[in-house]
């Protein structure tokens, strides 16, 4: 079966991975030149920073099983298992709402992951999916969909998996909604609601601090990640600072130099006045950074026999990293099961 898969999030990229290594034709179209998503990572000062997700843990023997692999191939460690605290008036050393769990990294930075996925599938960067076509079961064309991209050209498929966040991917789902049964998809993730960040990445040339992360309460800034205690090293600091939806909201329209001066003032409220002055610095705005409500399962169908259409990402089951792999590796194996007796053809 020749599948096409629009974005190349994590759920994308576990999604493609698994269902290539089960002998089908997986494409993932991306809009982007990097892949992952929020698996994103810059080098400053020749030092990796991770500026979208920090760090995952794992709760169940599948994502488990996905870290074992990366552990085996030295591409993960454990971070910590505690991190600190700011809740609005003061710092403190241990969070007492902060999960037991082991937190893990990338040893070369999130984006590896990425890296590491994109092996086993045919992957077209810098191209938009600009809708779909359904050509139904009376066509002349040998596949079941068209996957319309913006520079005109088209990609035809036996089906569709679309890994972006639910805004995205009621656009693309809007232009087959009169041809195929994808109305009750699109209400259901037009509930979707995400919070938007402003990260700033940011390089000193001081000793790294003892903390590895504070979570922030009532304040513009939510995480303040050490990024530097991750990769070991000692004498020098790199920070990634995570902003409030609000702050992104007000800041919208705010040139980055003057962003990451209001972010860095805020930060030296909480951690001192010597996160004013840093070496280098790396601003990025997210949207659809963290989805606020979720749907209650790891994929949506849309259960039409000779088209299979699905939507997968980190807006089903929770918000977290584990359950953005859940909803890629949930589907794979239901249409490895569903799909069996399908051959490329």
């Amino acid at each position: 079966m020749v599948i096409g898969i629009i974005g190349a999030s994590f759920s994308g990229l576990i999604a493609g991975t698994r269902l290539a290594k089960a002998g089908h034709d997986v494409t993932i179209i991306e809009r982007n030149r990097s892949l992952g998503g929020t698996l994103a990572s810059v080098e400053l000062d020749e030092m990796v920073l991770d500026y979208g997700m920090s760090h995952f843990s794992a709760e169940t023997r599948t994502f488990r099983e996905f870290i074992e692999e990366l552990s085996r191939k030295e591409q993960l460690r454990e971070w910590t298992r505690e991190f600190s605290m700011y809740d609005g008036d003061q710092f403190h050393e241990e969070d007492p709402n902060a999960s037991p769990l082991a937190q893990y990294v990338m040893t070369n930075g999130m984006h590896s992951i990425a890296n590491y996925l994109s092996r086993w599938v045919d992957i077209k960067t810098q191209e938009k999916a600009g809708g779909l076509t359904y050509i139904g079961p009376d066509r002349e064309k040998k596949r079941s969909w068209m996957i319309n991209l913006t520079d005109i050209n088209v990609f035809e498929c036996d089906a569709v998996i679309i890994a972006t966040p639910a805004p995205e991917a009621y656009g693309v789902l809007q232009t087959a909604q009169d041809e195929t049964a994808a109305r009750k998809i699109i209400r259901e993730i037009d509930e979707i609601y995400y919070d938007d960040c402003i990260t700033l990445s940011a390089t000193y040339n001081q000793a790294s601090p003892e903390w590895k992360g504070i979570e922030c309460e009532r304040s513009a800034v939510r995480w303040i990640g050490n990024e530097s205690s991750k990769r070991g090293i000692r004498d020098r600091t790199g920070l990634v600072l995570h902003s409030s939806h609000n702050f992104f909201k007000k800041n919208e329209k705010i040139g980055d130099g003057e962003t990451a001066t209001k972010l860095l003032e805020e930060a030296s409220e909480i951690i001192g006045s010597w996160a004013l002055q840093p070496e280098s610095t790396y601003l990025h705005r997210w949207k659809f950074f963290k989805a606020r409500n979720v749907i209650d399962e790891y994929f949506m169908e849309l259960e039409m026999i000779d088209a299979p259409l699905a939507l997968i990402g980190n807006y089903f089951g929770n918000r977290s990293l584990e359950n953005a792999y859940l909803s890629g590796y949930n589907l794979a194996e239901y249409w490895i099961n569903k799909y069996s007796d399908v051959t490329v053809a």
